[in-house]
């Protein structure tokens, strides 16, 4: 069975300022093992734009036994493991959040979670901190956000994402106002780090992933920041590419 997900299926707009800077999600997809490894990135098109946070989240799989979790106290919850350093897109057996990315970049050769993460009290129980006898967390609360501790920290602020590994982009529609366009997330040349989950199995399923979360982004050039929300729903992945189903969200800036 070969693992579906994330075309869009429907989004509505927060927006507190016209001129601001979330396009939506940017997917990085591939199978890694016997898992699908997937990293999602808030996408933007200012280098200089900054991550804030994400909250009002509902993400979820139809997957038995939900997002895999690697064992141990430090690994088995949503919180990156950045003390120990083992929360990393390399990694293939843990699901885990994160509020950019530590150094701004590789470190090293490899990218690692921010340290600066914080999950809101969204997360609740043993979701975020674990305890010794607590189970893996491999769902994810409703309604749970995680959010920088450093807004001006290099760690949350746009990266490149050329060459983006297994890239499958929001499509996007004229919602209300001004138009987005039909490339959607094709046009987000830069993007945040947000997300890092793994899925068992490398086969074919019709809904498997659901990703619905809000975003904050300030703006690197005007400093105002943009609220929106973003729904993703499953399509077939890694290989096929091809955005399945296309809906509108939020209108987008303009820049001179």
């Amino acid at each position: 069975m070969k693992i579906a997900l994330i075309g869009v299926v429907g989004a509505a707009s927060m927006v507190v300022a016209a001129d601001a800077g979330f396009l939506g999600f940017v997917a990085s997809v591939r199978t890694v093992g016997a898992n699908t490894v997937i990293d999602m990135y808030a996408g933007v098109d200012n280098a200089s734009d900054k991550f804030l946070n994400v909250y009002n989240a509902n993400i979820s799989t139809t997957l038995a036994g939900g997002f895999v979790q690697k064992a141990g106290l430090a690994t088995k919850t949503w919180k990156p493991d950045t003390a120990g350093f083992t929360s990393s897109r390399d990694v293939s057996d843990d699901s885990f959040f994160t509020a950019g990315t530590f150094s701004g970049g590789a470190y090293g050769g490899v990218y690692y979670a921010s340290s600066n993460t914080n999950g809101d009290p969204n997360f609740t129980g043993t979701s975020w901190n674990a305890t010794p006898a607590s189970p893996a967390a491999n769902t994810v609360p409703a309604n749970a956000g995680w959010y920088t501790g450093d807004p001006t920290s290099v760690d949350n602020r746009a990266e490149s994402l050329a060459g983006l590994v297994g890239r499958i982009n929001t499509g996007a529609t004229a919602a209300s106002g001004n138009t987005l366009g039909s490339a959607g997330t094709a046009n987000a040349n830069f993007g945040i780090w947000c997300g890092h989950i793994v899925v068992a199995g490398t086969g074919t399923m019709a809904t498997n992933v659901l990703w619905s979360a809000s975003v904050s982004i300030k703006d690197g050039v005007t400093g105002v920041t943009d609220q929106r929300i973003s729904t993703f729903a499953a399509v077939p992945a890694p290989g096929a590419l091809a955005l399945l189903g296309i809906a509108g969200f939020a209108s987008r800036r303009r820049r001179a």
